[in-house]
């Protein structure tokens, strides 16, 4: 499991992570931090309302203070994203195929 390190909160939040702490745990704290990186479907918002957390201040405390994995990422999306920014910066037209992720793509079950 990933652990809190207290040495990375900033000294005048550190009342706050301690709430949040007493309030769900450190469990519940770690399960949120690695959906919000594990899953495109979960941002700062939703960790936030998860955790009761008021200001966005406070939330990237957690995000220091938990040693949490976050996964690897994805090569053939980082060049998609690279090839939308050069054409971008070079005043070109973006193709519909490189606006979306591949991992957009519609399915049929």
């Amino acid at each position: 499991m990933s652990k809190f390190i207290p040495g990375r909160v900033r000294s005048d939040y550190a009342a706050d992570i301690q709430a949040i702490r007493d309030r769900h745990g450190d469990d519940v704290i770690v399960d949120w931090l690695e959906r919000y990186y594990a899953s495109p479907d979960v941002d700062r918002d939703d960790v936030m309302v998860g955790l009761g957390i008021d200001f966005v201040g406070t939330f990237y405390e957690p995000v220091r203070a938990y040693d949490v994995q976050k996964p690897e990422p994805d090569p053939a999306e980082e060049a998609r994203q690279g090839e939308v920014m050069r054409l971008l910066l070079n005043g070109k037209e973006v193709l519909p195929e490189l606006r979306q992720p591949a991992a957009w793509k519609w399915t049929i079950n």
